[in-house]
C-alpha cells in the first residue's frame, strides 16, 4: 500500500520524458509512480488543482530572512525617522536598533540614545549612528560602511537566537511551497549551527549550502580539510565568492567609466576555484557589474576545468553585450525580482550601452532562479511573475513560463546537485500543490494564485484547509 496518492489534479512533472499525470503516488519518501491506481493510506483530492515539484530557491539567506523578521524594516519607507525614534522608545538606551532600509535615512533620523545599525536592504552597505561607531570603535564619514567594513560594526551587534531565526525562515519558505535552498552566505558559524540542526532533526528544507570567507586562504584551508558532503538534509559541497558589491550601494565593479570595487581580484578567484577543482567543490561566485562579471568569467577559463562541475556567477546583473556568449559553459544563478525592484535605479546610473547588457536572462545560457530573500521576498509567485514580465520593462529578456518554472525547479535542483526538482519515480516526493496551472493562465493570475500545500519526503508539511484529504 502506497502511503500518499493525489488524485484528479495536473501534475507538471517537469520530466521531459512524461511531462504531465493526473495523479502521483508517493511511497518511503520517493515517488512511486505516475497515474497509478493502487490502495493508499493518505489520498488527497486534488479537486483540479495543480503539482509541481517543490521549488527550489536557487539564492537566498535564510537565517538572515529569520533575523529581518524581528528587526526594524524601513524598505519601502520614505519618511524612516518616526519609526525610528518610536523603537527607541520602546527600547532600554542600551538596547540596539537594528533593520534594513532602501532610502538612507539622515543623520537627524538616527540621533536617538541607542546605538543604531541599518543595513541596506542589498546588503552591501549599512548605517551607524554616533552611538554605535562609538561601541563599535570605529568610524566612517556619515556613518557609512561598505561591504568588508560593514564587519566593523556587525561584530558588536548582540545576535539573540540564530536557532531561533533559522527556523522561522524555514517555516516561511515551506508554507510558500519551497522544499529546497541555496544558501548563498555560510560562514563557520551559519555552519555549525545547520549541522546541529541537521543532527538534531529540525532541519526539514533540503540545504546546499554555499560556504564563505572573507579570507580566500581561509576557505583554501577549508576545502582541503573538509571533504564534500552531499546529505539527504545538508549538503556541504560549494563555497561563495565575491567579485564586488552592488549597483545601489555604489560597489558593483563596473567598465565604463570604471566605477565601483572590486572585493576580490581575479586571481584570488583562480586560486580558490583550482583549488576547488582538486578537492570536489562547486565555485559560486557573486558577480554585479560588468567588469565583476568579465573578470570572473576569464578566471573561469583559465582554469577550464573539465567535468561536470557546475560553477556558477551569481546574480550576472550587469554583463557588457560583447561577454554575454562566454556564460554557456558556466550557470547564470539569476534573481527576477532584482530586475523590477532596480529598474528605475537601473535607469538613473547606467548608459544605454550598459543596459543593453542588463539581466539578459535570455541570453545567460542554463539558468537557476532564486528570490535572494530577504533582498526580495520569498515567494515563488513574485518570482515567476518578475520573470516571465519583468513588469514590462525590457520583456525581450523576460523567460518563457515553462522556462521560468523549469529554471525553479529542475534546472535549480540541477545547479545544486540535488535529486529534486522533477517528478518522477525514484526522485524525491517534494511538492508545491498550487490553485491554479502557472503554465495557462495569465501571468498576473499567478499572483493571486494560492499555494494549496507543500509536501515533503511523501509527507505533508504544510496544507490548506481547502485541500480535502
Amino acid at each position: 500500500m502506497t502511503d500518499l496518492l493525489l488524485v484528479n489534479g495536473l501534475v507538471r512533472t517537469m520530466d521531459p520524458g512524461r511531462p504531465t499525470a493526473r495523479s502521483i503516488a508517493c511511497a518511503d519518501g520517493k515517488v512511486e509512480g505516475l497515474d497509478l491506481d493502487v490502495p493508499a493510506k493518505r489520498v488527497i483530492d486534488l479537486r483540479g488543482a495543480t503539482v509541481v515539484p517543490g521549488f527550489v530557491d536557487a539564492h537566498a539567506h535564510l537565517l538572515m530572512l529569520g533575523r529581518r523578521r524581528r528587526e526594524l524594516d524601513l524598505t519601502g519607507v520614505d519618511d524612516p525617522g518616526p519609526r525610528i525614534a518610536a523603537k527607541a522608545k520602546e527600547l532600554a538606551p542600551e538596547a540596539w536598533i537594528t533593520g534594513a532600509y532602501e532610502r538612507a535615512p539622515s543623520a537627524a533620523d538616527l540621533d536617538v540614545p541607542n546605538p543604531v545599525w541599518l543595513v541596506r536592504k542589498d546588503a552591501h552597505s549599512g548605517l551607524a549612528n554616533a552611538r554605535a561607531m562609538a561601541l563599535a570603535g570605529a568610524a566612517r564619514e556619515g556613518g557609512l560602511f561598505l561591504e568588508e567594513d560593514m564587519a566593523l560594526v556587525e561584530r558588536h551587534v548582540p545576535r539573540e537566537s540564530p536557532a531561533a531565526d533559522f527556523l522561522a525562515a524555514q517555516k516561511e519558505a515551506i508554507r510558500f511551497g519551497v522544499t529546497a535552498v541555496h544558501d548563498a552566505l555560510v560562514d563557520d558559524d551559519y555552519l555549525r549551527l545547520l549541522r546541529s540542526l541537521d543532527d538534531g532533526r529540525s532541519l526539514r528544507l533540503r540545504i546546499h549550502a554555499m560556504v564563505w570567507n572573507a579570507d580566500p586562504a581561509r576557505l583554501i584551508d577549508f576545502m582541503r580539510a573538509t571533504p564534500p558532503v552531499s546529505g539527504p538534509r545538508l549538503s556541504v559541497r560549494a563555497v561563495k565568492l565575491f567579485m564586488d558589491g552592488s549597483l545601489g550601494s555604489s560597489t558593483a565593479w563596473m567598465l565604463h567609466p570604471e566605477r565601483g570595487r572590486a572585493r576580490l581580484d581575479a586571481a584570488a578567484v583562480e586560486r580558490v576555484a583550482r583549488v576547488a577543482l582538486e578537492t570536489g567543490y562547486q565555485v559560486c561566485v557573486h558577480a554585479i557589474g560588468d567588469r565583476a562579471n568579465r573578470e570572473l568569467l576569464a578566471a573561469f577559463e583559465r582554469v577550464d576545468p573539465a567535468g561536470d562541475v557546475r560553477w556558477r556567477v551569481e546574480h550576472a546583473q550587469h554583463v557588457d553585450p560583447d561577454d554575454l556568449p562566454r556564460f554557456g559553459r558556466w550557470i547564470a544563478s539569476i534573481q527576477p525580482s532584482h530586475a523590477v525592484a532596480d529598474r528605475a535605479l537601473v535607469e538613473a546610473r547606467l548608459g544605454p550601452r550598459e543596459t543593453e547588457g542588463t539581466y539578459a536572462w535570455s541570453r545567460l545560457g542554463r539558468l537557476a532562479l532564486g528570490s535572494d530573500a530577504p533582498v526580495d521576498r520569498m515567494d515563488p509567485r513574485w518570482t515567476f511573475y518578475c520573470a516571465v514580465t519583468r513588469d514590462g520593462w525590457r520583456t525581450s529578456d523576460a523567460l518563457t513560463p515553462e522556462r521560468a518554472l523549469r529554471g525553479m525547479t529542475a534546472d535549480a535542483a540541477w545547479a545544486g546537485f540535488m535529486e529534486g526538482g522533477v517528478l518522477a519515480p525514484g526522485r524525491p516526493a517534494d511538492m508545491a500543490v498550487l490553485s491554479k496551472d502557472w503554465l495557462s493562465v495569465p501571468a498576473k493570475d499567478v499572483l493571486s494564485s494560492e499555494i494549496l500545500a507543500t509536501i515533503m519526503d511523501g509527507r505533508v508539511a504544510s496544507r490548506s484547509a481547502e485541500l480535502k484529504g
